[in-house]
């Protein structure tokens, strides 16, 4: 029976195939070359049949998958060993170029990381210490960008080692880099340590002064405005550490299934999202409070907004009707938006009459004091919409009677409610009962 390809990867020689009485080899000028075409014609047919994907069964869709896989990674390891070729023969400083702009001219598919993976894995090649990574990766045990994560990792190490102890830290990391059961994650904990015992104190000083000094945040937003971005560079590890723990705490998990039950409302936010409004309710707090626990507003904001426009949101016209509110700066503000921030912020409205004169200043005196925050902490545990999980200190103290309705700011006027159920809340238009108990919410 014939034996077919199961995608393991070739072990043997074009010589051996031969011995065994299969058909002569091809010259080896002619191999690679031939195979490559035969692949890039295959791969076209592929493409072809792809096109028909819907007359195919649930197995194939998944097998069709894991063989294009299998294909993509015999190819990457075909290239890389060309690429060692080309760095073995200077092919690249013949003409004048780094292996990296060379193999950019002839590889325009790859992006620049992967380009760089690629041309550091090839260079390293030239020295036999760097064997065992480069053996890992065309025997396909680890992908070749974690080859070169180590490669840069060895980098920073080696002139504090001697000849026998880099060997060594090559092998050790090796090893790790082909081990099935180390993801990504424990790959940069083994590094980390590598450096934390291998590099000498000044280096690691040397390294947090270089750091530090390129600690930056700046805007990169479109000059339409269409897109407002803020770029950070963390100056140090502990700074990083710090945001990626806000990113992966309780502020930014997936709705669960009780919440989503009780409010019947899926949670279509994307992991972005969720990570956004975690980071931003983070930093709202950090404006609001000075003692873990916000006891002041989130912010003061001067708005303006005419009679009318305030009248018929009384009147509840749900929007149907133009109007806005202008922060002094000239930004939009929505009359719903207004409302909304009146729980969490200190609001002086500007109500202003047909001549634009001032009627009314409002009422900032209205916050939730440090005592009332400690037994709200104590009464609810933490956000009271059933199933969310956000606890106490992230939470804001909502009036559940509004404050611009006359409510009280008494503790049996309010419940916590994380950033994003606050929301959902005054979209929703939610009220509920007050205990001494706890809060009730009439979600139906």
């Amino acid at each position: 029976m014939q034996q077919t390809w199961g995608g393991e990867v070739l072990r043997t020689s074009f010589d051996t195939l031969a011995g065994q009485g299969l058909p002569a080899a091809q010259p080896v000028r002619e191999r690679l070359p031939e195979a490559l075409r035969a692949a890039g014609r295959e791969a076209i047919f592929a493409e072809l049949a792809a096109q028909e994907t819907v007359l195919l069964q649930h197995a194939e869709v998944t097998s069709g998958l894991r063989r294009v896989a299998l294909a993509s990674e015999a190819l990457v390891r075909a290239r890389l060993r060309l690429a060692c070729e080309v760095v073995d023969r200077g092919l690249h400083t013949d003409e004048g170029f780094s292996l990296v702009d060379w193999m950019t001219l002839r590889c325009p598919d790859l992006e620049e990381r992967a380009l760089r993976d690629l041309a550091r894995v090839a260079q390293a090649s030239r020295e036999h210490v760097h064997a065992p990574i480069l053996q890992g990766v065309l025997s396909g045990g680890m992908p070749l960008a974690r080859g070169a994560r180590l490669l840069r990792a060895l980098a920073r190490i080696r002139g504090s080692l001697t000849a026998d102890e880099y060997a060594l830290a090559v092998q050790l990391l090796a090893d790790a880099g082909c081990n099935p059961l180390f993801e990504d994650a424990d790959i940069a904990r083994i590094i980390a340590e590598l450096l934390r015992r291998c590099l000498k104190e000044k280096d690691h000083e040397t390294r947090r002064k270089a750091q530090h000094a390129l600690r930056d945040v700046h805007e990169s937003s479109l000059a339409d405005g269409s897109v407002r971005r803020i770029i950070m560079t963390f100056g140090d590890d502990a700074d990083y550490e710090a945001v990626r723990a806000i990113l992966q705490s309780p502020l930014a998990a997936p709705a669960s299934k009780e919440e989503r039950e009780v409010t019947g409302e899926e949670d279509r936010r994307t992991p972005g999202n969720r990570r956004y409004d975690a980071f931003m309710t983070v930093i709202r707090r950090g404006v609001a409070g000075m003692k873990g626990q916000p006891t002041t507003s989130k912010a003061t904001l001067l708005v303006t907004v005419d009679f009318e426009t305030l009248r018929r949101q009384l009147l509840g016209t749900d929007g149907e009707t133009p109007g806005c509110g202008a922060t002094l700066d000239g930004a939009l503000i929505s009359p719903e938006t207004i409302r909304r921030l009146a729980c969490e912020a200190d609001i002086v409205p500007m109500v202003l009459g047909g001549a634009g004169e001032i009627l009314d200043q409002g009422r900032s005196r209205r916050l939730v004091t440090p005592g009332q925050r400690v037994r709200l902490a104590v009464r609810d545990g933490g956000c009271t919409i059933p199933g969310c999980t956000v606890p106490a200190t992230w939470c804001d103290a909502h009036h559940v009677v509004p404050w611009s309705h006359g409510g009280r700011s008494d503790l049996s006027n309010y419940a916590l409610l994380c950033p994003r159920h606050h929301t959902w809340v005054h979209e929703k238009g939610r009220t509920a009962t007050v205990s001494a108990s706890g809060v009730t919410w009439h979600l139906l």
